[in-house]
């Protein structure tokens, strides 16, 4: 099972890439995601990869690749005093942060980590598909925050239709064994050219597992993917109280990327229509805005 070829094998290929030095993980949705937790525990005991363990000591979702000056960061115990960016140090491979994603792979690597040459940022609890959805992702950022530092970098995200919660422990599991597969194979098959992968791994692949299997094919179908340009949202706020015009609150809309019935088409090769399919979706990336040729001029 090749990752970055949508129906290539490496079942026989022999493995002469070592294993990284250390991986860093973090997300953006805090240190007790059920995703993270289950995630963290595999990398350690079914891959056997040293690990250093870095999330934002609190869910910090949709932040994209903000990071903290330490302005509005008070200082605690841990950090001895003074202000700036605080960190909860749990054992010796562990730390949380007070900030974003980005900020915590940036400090995990030039200050905390530094011998890591892997970064993964996730598992995202639900979708990181179409480019409302990625150019907004703090699980995205981190993993940019690793590509611009120079890491292999890896965005890996659980997309779910059911609402939130409404998952099987072996949903989850069978999620985070075919998760280690594709990050193991990549790094050891990393694309030329390639800062970054964005992964999204359906909740519900493994239903069209055993007719996949009865079929004669791999159990799950990986496809090599772009970023849907037509996935977007709208507004992100609605007004708070009828009675106050000018207070608002988070309420986006439009980010029901997997809902068909609002008329939101797929991109064909796109990272939608392969999670709305069942399928994992893996996209390579470059860390950063495309130039664009223009005949126009601003002179």
């Amino acid at each position: 099972m090749r990752a970055n070829a949508e129906s290539s094998s490496s079942k026989n290929k022999p493995n002469s890439q070592p294993p990284p030095v250390r991986v860093l993980l973090t997300n953006d949705d805090g240190p007790l995601s059920p995703f993270f937790v289950a995630w963290v525990e595999h990398v350690r005991s079914s891959l056997s990869w040293r690990c250093f363990v870095a999330p934002p000591a609190e869910g910090q979702s949709f932040v994209s690749k903000a990071v903290a000056t330490g302005n509005n960061h008070s200082s605690s115990s841990n950090n001895g005093g003074g202000g700036g960016i605080s960190l909860i140090k749990v054992d010796d491979e562990t730390v949380y942060i007070s900030g974003p994603p980005a900020t915590a792979v940036n400090l995990a690597l030039h200050h905390l980590a530094t011998d890591c040459d892997f970064v993964v940022s996730g598992p995202n609890i639900g979708h990181n598909v179409g480019r409302g959805s990625v150019l907004s992702s703090g699980t995205v950022g981190a993993a940019l925050e690793g590509a611009v530092s120079g890491k292999k970098s890896i965005a890996l995200s659980f997309p779910f239709k059911n609402g939130y919660g409404n998952w099987t422990e072996e949903e989850l599991r069978l999620a985070v064994e075919a998760s280690g597969r594709v990050v193991a194979d990549l790094w050891t098959n990393w694309g030329e050219g390639v800062d970054l992968y964005n992964i999204n791994v359906p909740l519900d692949f493994n239903r069209q597992k055993e007719e996949r299997k009865e079929e004669g094919e791999e159990e799950f179908e990986i496809s090599a993917t772009t970023v849907d340009p037509g996935a977007q949202y709208s507004s992100l706020y609605k007004i708070a109280h009828p009675d106050a015009a000018h207070d608002f609150e988070w309420g986006p809309s439009g980010l029901r990327v997997f809902d068909e019935a609002n008329g939101v088409a797929a991109a064909a090769g796109g990272d939608v229509e392969a999670v709305r399919e069942g399928r994992i979706s893996v996209t390579a990336l470059k860390a950063g805005l495309a130039h664009v040729e223009s005949s126009s001029s601003s002179r």
